[in-house]
């Protein structure tokens, strides 16, 4: 699997666990026509995790142009590489909070959501 999709996928799963996936990001802009100023989004409703999931894909896919990786088996198969270990940093981490009932729930990147 790619290195890229590894990290990307290990940082995403954990930015999920920390934050709420559904708040929905307020007043979001883009870029005008000509790149010199914003103007506000008008598409979807975009959500926390709806953006992590596009930046983990959008880092994975970078390196797919120039022919050096290859979209399943190098960028989903990291993704799903990188989740598996941040999902266990997070069980791991969470013997050691002091709260006894403390959690962590994520949706995975197949969508299906967990609770630690």
């Amino acid at each position: 699997p790619a290195g890229h999709a590894v990290t990307a996928g290990a940082c995403v799963t954990i930015l999920k666990a920390w934050f709420r996936e559904n708040t929905v990001i307020a007043n979001p802009v883009q870029p005008n026509r000509d790149g010199t100023d914003t103007v506000p989004f008008t598409g979807a409703t975009l959500t926390v995790g709806g953006e992590l999931n596009k930046l983990a894909q959008n880092m994975s896919i970078g390196r797919d142009m120039s022919g050096v990786h290859w979209r399943v088996a190098d960028d989903l198969t990291g993704l799903f590489h990188g989740e598996a270990v941040a999902i266990r940093l997070l069980t791991e981490a969470k013997a050691t909070y002091p709260e006894p009932n403390a959690t962590f729930t994520l949706t995975k990147f197949d969508g299906t959501t967990i609770t630690i």
